[in-house]
């Protein structure tokens, strides 16, 4: 089966293209920025960040070229945003399903920011043979823009479970560097965090538009002692880091269900989260990890917990939702459905 990916350079993406190529499907991609992933026979790029009419034009034209090139058998748009929208416009039109997956902000922020964001998010939506979801929250919040039930299904990505090593003193954390994943407080937090535990490290891994701010706080802050800027991390890096790091911290404003949080679960790494309602759906606060609240650093909370009892609660927990053989056959499954009732 030939399968059209459609995403953003993320670790995400590249962990699901790695999973569904192990499955046998024919990967392409196409994405508004270079990713060079690992199993893509081939990727193209379209930009649709630029909104004047021309450029619109020019890609849509282009946008369409390619599918109509890849000829997949099912289209897998990942993240609600503009390129989905083009894309499931096109694919409706050429009878190519589609499946698509919300991450997080792309359904609980940017659709109610206007009406243009929220139509496109709704024809995405309608244009899909099914929407999966990783969180009740993100289904809750598309439901709001489209009431059918049968589109929705809660599915996680699927991981492998990353075995840990003996335990150092580095807290982790690799979300990219925007705004959104506040970067800048977890920083902050090690800073203040670091004066009375001075053999901790702090990891930064990722990239991003605000990855020269981040070193220019750390520069501010003296701490380049004590801050490392890994960069863009393979699967394998990201694992090693996982199964060392003590503690793992993730705290964006918005998200869906991290695959990265699961990862470090699963490494026994003691998760530290934004007070965000899908934290809520994996996280019970000060038992299998912390919940970041106003006025507390929450890195003096983790390293209180009982680890032992962390590591038993999250280990089942994450075999119970994120197993990536069961997660992978299901995604495999909706393809072959898709496929199906669209040649009906």
């Amino acid at each position: 089966m030939k399968v059209l990916i459609i995403g953003s350079k993320s670790i995400h993406v590249s962990t699901f293209i790695y999973n569904i190529h192990k499955s046998g499907m024919q990967i392409y991609l196409i994405s508004e920025d270079v990713c060079s992933f690992d199993n893509v026979l081939k990727e193209n790029i379209v930009n649709f960040r630029k909104l004047n009419p021309i450029s619109l034009f020019l890609n849509y034209s282009k946008l369409k070229k390619y599918i109509l090139e890849f000829k997949p058998d099912v289209i897998h748009i990942h993240q609600l945003n503009r390129l989905a929208y083009f894309s499931s416009r096109i694919a409706k039109k050429i009878k190519t399903p589609i499946v698509s997956t919300a991450w997080g902000s792309d359904v609980l922020i940017i659709p109610f920011k206007n009406i243009f964001y929220k139509y496109l998010t709704k024809k995405i939506i309608q244009n899909s043979f099914l929407v999966t979801a990783d969180a009740r929250i993100l289904i809750n919040s598309m439901q709001k823009i489209e009431n059918d039930k049968k589109k929705y299904i809660l599915l996680h990505y699927g991981i492998e479970t990353i075995k840990s090593k003996e335990k150092e003193q580095i807290i982790f954390t690799n979300r990219l560097h925007k705004k959104l994943y506040r970067n800048n407080k977890i920083i902050e937090y090690f800073d203040a965090f670091s004066k009375n535990n001075l053999t901790w490290k702090l990891i930064i891994a990722g990239n991003g538009g605000e990855t020269d701010d981040l070193k220019n706080l750390v520069k501010i802050k003296n701490l380049e002692d004590k801050v490392e800027f890994v960069g863009w991390l393979n699967q394998e890096e990201n694992n090693n880091w996982y199964s060392k790091s003590t503690i793992y911290i993730s705290i964006p404003n918005s998200d869906g269900t991290s695959i990265s949080v699961l990862e470090a679960m699963s490494a026994g790494c003691i998760p530290i989260l934004s007070d965000i309602p899908v934290s809520h759906e994996l996280i019970i606060d000060n038992e299998n990890g912390i919940i970041e609240s106003e006025g507390v650093n929450p890195i003096n909370k983790a390293i209180l917990l009982d680890r032992n009892k962390l590591v038993a609660i999250n280990k089942k927990l994450v075999e119970s939702i994120a197993s990536k053989k069961k997660c992978t056959a299901n995604f495999i499954n909706i393809y072959i459905e898709a496929t199906s009732k669209i040649n009906l």
